[in-house]
């Protein structure tokens, strides 16, 4: 799935840049680090904090835990995120998109390891994402599909063993959420309006 080129205004330099300067408060040894240190590295050069899917509690609780210190630090590549963050507000879903989210949030609950610390955080991230017309690795700042494959082993490795069909990660989680919820499979909400609904969504496809 691809975003219009006029819905990509990424600033990939800007997003790097606030990702390294996120991970010089990084806590040594944590492998999600690197993970939520681009996703806020891409929504701060976007100005969309929010975006991050993460409400402020969970984003104050993912600071103090995988980047201490970091929101008292003098460093000025982090000046949009101190910004950002004392002006951060939680954003509002129809009634259609917090619907899928509660299925997508269940079955991620369900696959959830209870060895990582991180995985709330990760569920409220991906389930916000799906609501967005794009790769799910491009929408998360990603390198490639396969970031995304081994987040989901790390966090929710029975549900990813699952995809059998090699379906793509946004398809195969919208539909897997609804299949959980009992319904039967739809796109995720955000897919209707990428440039590849045709390609992930044949007519007749199931």
């Amino acid at each position: 799935m691809s975003a219009s080129p006029a819905a990509r205004s990424d600033c990939p330099d800007t997003a790097r840049e606030l990702a390294r300067a996120l991970l010089r408060h990084a806590r040594a040894g944590h492998p999600d680090t690197g993970f939520f240190a681009t996703v806020l590295g891409k929504r701060l050069a976007q100005k969309d904090l929010a975006g991050c899917g993460l409400s402020s509690q969970e984003l104050d609780a993912m600071l103090a835990r995988l980047f201490p210190g970091v929101l008292a630090s003098r460093d000025a590549a982090l000046a949009a995120l101190r910004e950002q963050g004392a002006a951060y507000a939680a954003f509002g879903l129809d009634g259609a998109q917090a619907e899928f989210t509660q299925w997508l949030r269940a079955l991620l609950d369900a696959w959830r390891t209870p060895q990582a610390d991180a995985t709330p955080w990760v569920t409220s991230v991906l389930a916000h994402a799906c609501l967005r017309p794009d790769h799910l690795w491009r929408d998360l700042g990603l390198s490639g599909r396969e970031d995304v494959t081994a987040l989901l082993a790390r966090h929710y490795p029975g549900l990813m063993a699952r995809n059998v069909r090699n379906l793509r990660w946004k398809q195969f989680l919208a539909y897997s959420a609804r299949e959980y919820a009992g319904l039967p499979p739809a796109p995720a909400p955000g897919c209707p309006a990428c440039e590849d609904y045709g390609a992930c969504y044949p007519p007749g496809s199931a």
